[in-house]
């Protein structure tokens, strides 16, 4: 990738604290900076800065000797590797060695973490994090979309939102990006104070708190407090942070906000005339798709016509034009941006196949993403007058407590009167005997209700043309390593 702007090797040292290889005995070559970057030799191209990462299942320090013979201009290595490196330019020809800018760091991704910071800093660009445990990379492309209608702006592509993606979306800009708009993902503690370091973060939003991750946590109030860590950085731009005030975990991270940070703004969004952006739905389309009246306060502002479907999304919406409009977006800016954003992958998109209607949600789940979807799915179902079938697969990272948040998913099913559950993996058996049993509580288990359990996709599809039946409302919704898109081409 190419940087947008030439780095040069002091300001390289001083954002990094990074050392030159042989603790300075080696000087940098002279003139020397950086212009792209890589992090896969199999992509470097003459010229690269190569940067070696670690993985699960890989080394990136064993291929510096590739990045050298493919004309990368230097590279860097964590200090744990020095003795490997020594050989690999011992065995080098000399004159080769002399013209590589050749570092150490205790970590490459701290390393790169800190370039950017550096290198955001220097440019004038405002910044804008969101995070979540669901409806964060919708929240942030309706952001995108709005904000691009007036204002040169950067943004994290897909779901790059951990250190490698947004380090190299931040190091690709230019002085003429005006706004910078990152997803900020999670896996475990800190991880969100680093990333909001590191692109020194203005504003944020906390899109909503639910039980995700907690494979890396011991409950969901660490999940909130984690997602909670964006304000530091806020803190110190005395920016803002704007809080979906409906969710439940929203008044705990405020008081724990309120208690450290005092130069932080706090904006509250949801379904109430008393928030400072709030919005009144009004309908759903037979797609699912809302129309809702915008307000800042008590006075309304406009009308928005939803692209995509589900009642969570207008939160989404809301959130992102409250963040756009207090950026300096027009209403105008904000209305186009939403009603024309469609949000990348398979995300609440809703049409016809074989004379069913689909409902493809089947880009990743968790506990509270697969009950916004079954009530969509329940909702349009209504509106059409259809069987409502709700295809489901695993939801993963969910730690001790994943069997009975399936079960949770099973019950839920069954208060929201879906007709047929079909269920694929070892956790959703979980949410075939909880439905099962719901339905039996209601006296609904027999003749309406079906549910039927799978081990694998294969045995779920060689099945899938016995059960579905035409007008069929489906939902597919699963963890994204279950490759339901591979279910949809079945049906």
């Amino acid at each position: 990738m190419k940087t947008g702007k030439k780095i040069m090797v002091e300001n390289i040292l001083k954002w990094t604290g990074a050392k030159l290889y042989g603790n300075g005995k080696n000087p940098a070559p002279a003139g020397f900076t950086i212009s792209s970057i890589s992090t896969d030799t199999r992509t470097l191209d003459r010229g690269d800065f190569f940067i070696p990462v670690k993985g699960e299942n890989y080394d990136g320090h064993d291929f510096i000797i590739d990045a050298v013979k493919r004309g990368c201009s230097g590279f860097i290595f964590e200090d744990y590797s020095a003795q490997k490196v020594e050989g690999f330019l011992g065995s080098m020809d000399k004159s080769v060695c002399g013209t590589l800018l050749v570092l150490s760091a205790p970590s490459s991704i701290d390393f790169l973490l800190d370039l950017s910071a550096g290198y955001i800093r220097a440019l004038n660009v405002k910044t804008i994090g969101i995070t979540g445990s669901a409806g964060k990379t919708t929240t942030k492309e309706f952001i995108v979309s709005i904000m691009s209608e007036e204002f040169i702006t950067a943004f994290t592509q897909k779901n790059y939102n951990t250190e490698l993606g947004i380090s190299r979306t931040v190091l690709e800009m230019d002085d003429r990006v005006q706004f910078f708009v990152a997803e900020l993902g999670m896996r475990g503690a800190g991880q969100i104070k680093r990333l909001s370091e590191a692109i020194n973060l203005h504003i944020g939003a906390i899109t909503s708190i639910g039980a995700s991750h907690l494979e890396f946590f011991n409950d969901v109030s660490e999940i909130a407090l984690a997602k909670a860590e964006l304000a530091e950085a806020i803190a110190l731009n005395k920016g803002e942070i704007f809080l979906n005030m409906d969710d439940e975990w929203t008044e705990y991270i405020i008081r724990h906000i309120k208690s450290r940070y005092l130069k932080i703004g706090i904006k509250a969004y949801g379904q109430d005339n008393g928030f400072d952006y709030n919005f009144l739905q009004k309908h759903h389309d037979e797609s699912g798709r809302y129309s809702f009246e915008l307000f800042k306060k008590e006075k309304k502002l406009t009308d928005i016509n939803m692209p995509l479907a589900g009642y969570h999304n207008i939160y989404n919406a809301c959130c992102a034009a409250a963040i756009c409009l207090e950026s300096g977006s027009s209403l105008q800016a904000v209305k186009n941006g939403i009603e024309k954003s469609m949000p990348e992958g398979s995300r609440m998109k809703v049409y016809t196949k074989n004379d069913k209607l689909i409902i493809d949600d089947c880009y990743n789940a968790s506990p509270l993403s697969m009950k916004a979807a079954i009530n969509t799915l329940a909702g349009i179902s209504a509106r059409r007058n259809s069987r409502s079938v709700a295809i489901l697969a695993d939801m993963f990272e969910l730690g001790q407590d994943a069997a009975a948040l399936h079960a949770d998913i099973g019950q839920y099913l069954g208060q929201k009167n879906i007709d047929v559950v079909i269920a694929m993996g070892g956790l959703s058996e979980n949410i075939c005997e909880s439905f099962k049993k719901s339905c039996m509580e209601k006296l609904q288990g027999s003749p309406g209700n079906e549910v039927y359990h799978f081990k694998s996709r294969e045995e779920l599809c060689a099945m899938l043309g016995k059960i579905l039946k035409p007008k069929d409302t489906v939902l597919v919704k699963g963890s994204r390593a279950n490759k339901l898109e591979k279910v949809i081409d079945c049906i």
